[in-house]
């Protein structure tokens, strides 16, 4: 039988023993540690935006991560960015309060984004120096109409009070910025001329699309949808679709794509 003391040191040697294995691992995580520090000094994690703050620090840092700007247009780019991001951020917090988070990432490469691919959630600003037009919208859904080859994004967008309607395709130099008319009175299929604030608006083309959309556009869950343009003059244009029985009209003002930065969010 095992004696008192031979049972005690039988414990001590099994203790020291565990509290070397334990001190091992304490150095090694604490040497792990340091070289995790030492390998990420200079470099910039990924950075985002949170509703009502400024975003200039924010784009100062992701420059500064890919090695400073890229000449004139860099700095052009830089400072739009920075405009726009500061202006929805100011907007995100008035529309979804302080207790309901939501970002927009800070990309570099976020002016490269086509009208193909924005997305519920995206920024769409318009800067043509027409306030009327101006505006930093926020994306609520898409429709992708396609009629043959040819693809034409309707996108549904609103800033503070404001909704309109983007319509273009990627191929465009121009873009329909539309505001939505109501109570025009049409149903079915629309004459070849109608009569909108005193102006006599002509057919000017009309098209058959297949129709696939996501977010909230306000548009019936059908599969295809009638297009039309109308036209009164150079800038005075009529957008029309037709779902089924329903009509939707915008009233349409041509905007150089030039104009328009595509943003995404998140």
């Amino acid at each position: 039988m095992l004696t008192l003391a031979s049972l005690l040191a039988a414990m001590t040697i099994a203790g020291a023993f565990w509290v070397g294995i334990l001190a091992a691992r304490r150095l090694r995580d604490w040497g792990d540690g340091r070289r995790q520090l030492s390998e990420g000094e200079g470099q910039h994690a990924p950075l985002a935006l949170a509703p009502g703050t400024s975003g200039s620090g924010n784009i100062h840092n992701a420059n500064a991560g890919n090695g400073g700007g890229g000449g004139n247009g860099g700095l052009l780019h830089d400072a739009v960015s920075r405009r726009i991001r500061e202006r929805v951020a100011q907007r995100l917090q008035g529309r979804v309060g302080p207790t309901i988070p939501r970002t927009i990432d800070v990309d570099p490469e976020a002016a490269d984004l086509g009208i193909t691919g924005l997305r519920q959630g995206d920024v769409v600003s318009v800067e043509t120096g027409d306030p009327q037009r101006d505006g930093d919208y926020l994306v609520d859904g898409v429709i992708n109409l396609r009629e043959g080859a040819q693809v034409t994004v309707v996108a549904v967008m609103t800033d503070a009070d404001r909704t309109r309607w983007l319509v273009g395709a990627p191929d465009q130099d121009r873009y329909l910025l539309c505001e939505p008319v109501r109570g025009h009175g049409l149903s079915g299929e629309p004459p070849r001329h109608i009569l909108h604030a005193e102006q006599d608006y002509a057919l000017e083309r009309r098209g058959q699309s297949s129709a696939a959309g996501v977010g909230m556009h306000g548009r019936p869950a059908l599969p295809r949808v009638a297009t039309y343009v109308y036209r009164a003059g150079p800038d005075q244009t009529l957008w029309i679709e037709r779902w089924g029985e329903q009509v939707l009209m915008g009233a349409a003002t041509s905007v150089s794509a030039h104009d328009v930065h595509f943003l995404p969010g998140s």
